[in-house]
């Protein structure tokens, strides 16, 4: 009886030291070493690289103070936990360079502090569970960052910290590098940033990105594109670009910069429903052909579409849109979709291509020089052309539509990325003198989509109603400025997947599985094992001898 007493002292106190130990240990790692291990598939609990790399480029101090009232109602509760983690893995990968302030608004004085930093207090509700009455605390959730002579600021944290890392980090990537303008080629009847994206400067002031965007008209040919530009986007011309104006875009191109074309082979005018399509005047081939892309003179109609709400004679009505063509998130290699692999549309569930235009690709040439070629989108394989010039009818096609596509079994590419040596498309007899071709080190980046309506407000207006919050198109485009300016810091946070995850469907035959092995097997397992273990023991009893 004493030696059984005296090893049930022994275990209980080996497993009280393992305890301990564990809990300081713990303790050492979180509030000391600030570090942690993350299980999740996602890395939903740790930074991305491109985050870690963008704190390595701090050349002094960083100090980001969070202006927080305690005790928030839920479900806003849980945000300061959520937060203060994140901010934890920030310290620990800045080296030194970043602190963190967190002063708790629950007193006057530390209101006044929030106020002097110009913090917002909102409205949120309060529950008082004592008395079962809903109540309205203002609050504050506010984030100030400091960074050598500059500040910026989150005025209000809405509930939900999801996502901050993009957020956060695309802040601290304005501070280090504060002038990161994209250009928008004007002078030829294009959509400009002001007249076709109206929304743009909104989103790009709220969401930190620290992006800005310049006209930029070359005169015919007798300007150059700005060396400070990070990236050009050609955006729906309707008028010709002059072969001058041409040669200037490839020699830009040639010294390492980045253009992005969207513009279809065809001029829509008239209404969404009742369009009437010619050749487009734009004369971008003259350039596009010699680095292998040729945007053809036709309109991509597709079963796989997608709904908007539009003007008819009954009024504002939902119908399915055949000349929007909806690409889904691909499946198969190759096949229909967009390629969510590459950056211009990484994770996107899908994009709309309103009155895209089919490429054709000559492969010799769009991978010269060891450049790589990507097909990022291409339609369903029950799409149709519709050449040249013509008049359609959104409601007589939906009227012929089994007539229109049921024979249909084609699919086209409609978005190509090009990035690397890229060959230049004017290599004699250029009065720039560009080099021959791009250079490893200073490689260029062409992304050319059929369309030139992609981001256009009207179209926008018409899609945004049936997609839940910031549309998938206008998400590709904050992609595409990433792509342009060559960040991969600010694309690999952009790539991490917060949203809750799905369920997948499981078949009839895993269900039964599921079903006769929690029925059946678990409790013959068992069985199995007790006849084992007592087999065992009783092993052990037949060898022991007095």
């Amino acid at each position: 009886m004493e030696r059984r007493s005296q090893a049930r002292a022994q275990t209980g106190a080996f497993v009280a030291i393992a305890i301990v130990a564990v809990v300081l240990l713990n303790i050492l790692a979180v509030k000391v070493l600030h570090a942690r291990i993350d299980l999740t598939k996602r890395g939903l609990y740790s930074l991305s690289e491109g985050t870690k790399r963008t704190l390595g480029r701090l050349t002094d101090n960083l100090t980001i103070t969070i202006y927080w009232t305690p005790d928030q109602p839920a479900p806003a509760n849980d945000d300061e936990r959520l937060l203060r983690e994140q901010l934890d893995e920030y310290v620990a990968a800045s080296r030194g360079r970043l602190e963190v302030r967190w002063v708790r608004t629950d007193n006057d004085e530390r209101k006044r502090q929030a106020e002097g930093a110009s913090c917002t207090k909102r409205v949120l509700q309060t529950v008082n569970t004592a008395s079962d009455q809903a109540n309205l605390a203002e609050v504050f959730r506010c984030i100030t960052f400091s960074y050598l002579r500059s500040t910026e600021q989150i005025a209000f944290v809405n509930p939900g910290v999801e996502g901050m890392e993009y957020q956060i980090t695309s802040i601290v990537k304005k501070m280090i590098d504060p002038e990161r303008a994209i250009g928008f080629l004007t002078g030829h009847d294009e959509g400009s940033p002001e007249q076709a994206l109206p929304y743009l400067s909104r989103i790009l002031q709220e969401a930190h990105l620290g992006y800005t965007t310049r006209t930029i008209d070359l005169h015919g040919g007798e300007e150059e594109i700005p060396a400070d530009i990070k990236g050009l986007v050609i955006m729906g011309p309707s008028r010709r670009i002059e072969e001058r104006e041409l040669r200037r875009i490839n020699s830009y191109l040639m010294r390492g910069g980045s253009v992005a074309v969207f513009a279809g082979g065809t001029t829509i005018t008239g209404s969404d429903t009742r369009p009437t399509a010619a050749r487009a005047e734009h004369n971008l081939n003259g350039l596009l052909e010699g680095y292998g892309v040729t945007i053809n003179p036709d309109i991509v109609l597709d079963f796989q579409a997608s709904d908007s709400v539009q003007e008819i004679e009954q009024g504002r009505a939902r119908i399915p849109m055949f000349t929007y063509p909806a690409l889904a998130a691909r499946r198969d290699v190759g096949g229909p979709g967009i390629d969510t692999a590459h950056p211009a549309v990484f994770r996107l569930p899908g994009v709309i291509l309103p009155f895209v235009s089919s490429l054709t690709i000559n492969n010799g040439r769009a991978r010269e020089n060891g450049t790589v070629f990507t097909a990022i989108g291409r339609t369903s394989d029950r799409s149709v052309l519709q050449r040249e010039r013509f008049e359609l009818d959104a409601i007589e096609l939906l009227q012929r539509r089994q007539q229109i596509f049921g024979n249909a079994r084609a699919s086209y590419v409609v978005g190509v990325a090009l990035e690397g040596q890229l060959r230049s498309a004017f290599a004699a007899n250029d009065t720039d003198h560009p080099p021959a071709h791009a250079t490893r080190e200073h490689p260029a980046r062409l992304l050319v989509v059929g369309s030139g309506k992609v981001f256009h407000i009207d179209q926008l207006r018409a899609i945004a109603p049936l997609q839940n919050g910031m549309p998938t198109n206008v998400q590709m485009l904050l992609n595409v400025f990433d792509w342009l300016s060559q960040d991969p810091d600010l694309l690999a946070v952009r790539a991490k997947d917060v949203s809750e995850p799905s369920l997948q469907a499981v078949t009839d035959t895993r269900k039964q599985l599921f079903k006769w092995g929690s029925i059946i097997g678990l409790p013959l397992l068992v069985g199995v094992l007790g006849v084992v273990l007592m087999n065992l023991r009783a092993r052990k009893r037949a060898e022991i001898t007095l």
